[in-house]
């Protein structure tokens, strides 16, 4: 069986953060092939506007994607973080396709694209909270709400407890 995620990291948290890290572990050991989406130089890059960044981002995830074939997978997942959230959700409606798609913190713009089927992580203490809240109640999605945890997912200045958190993440998103 033929299997393929497509990660879309946050800004500033990339791949070598803990839950991207760990996400990307857990899918090498179930046998899948990886694309790591790497727009981060752009979302930095000082003469842009946040509106042109986030274009320049999306136009590079859409040049990287052209090239998959995705009728030569039977098992397509999307995981995303904060920003890269609604730019998995925007793919994948512009690609006609319809992948296991986990999103982990995501952001207000990417909730129109979060449906009842998905996988959603967010903690009570990330300042999206309750917009986001307000959009899962009114549209039937049951995420994994972490209490206390900020938009890393994780609880100030209690590491230990911030490992069980990264720990029942990985569990979560291994339930497919």
């Amino acid at each position: 069986m033929k299997k393929l995620v497509i990660m879309f990291p946050g800004v500033g948290y990339t791949m070598d953060c803990p839950l991207l890290y760990y996400a990307s572990f857990l899918y090498e050991a179930k046998g899948y092939e990886q694309i790591h989406m790497k727009y981060n130089h752009i979302l930095f890059e000082p003469d842009l506007t946040k509106e042109e960044k986030t274009l320049k981002a999306r136009n590079y995830i859409w040049e990287k994607s052209k090239g998959i074939d995705f009728s030569a997978y039977d098992e397509a997942a999307f995981l995303s973080k904060s920003f890269g959230t609604a730019e998995a959700g925007i793919l994948a409606e512009r690609l006609g396709i319809e992948p296991v798609q986990i999103y982990l913190t995501p952001m207000p713009r990417a909730l129109p694209y979060i449906k009842e089927t998905d996988k959603v992580v967010i903690g009570t203490a990330d300042e999206v909270y309750p917009e986001c809240k307000t959009y899962f109640d009114e549209h039937g999605i049951i995420p994994l709400y972490i209490e206390g945890a900020n938009h890393s997912l994780e609880l100030k200045e209690k590491p230990f407890e911030s490992l069980q958190i990264l720990q029942d993440v990985m569990k979560y998103i291994d339930r497919q």
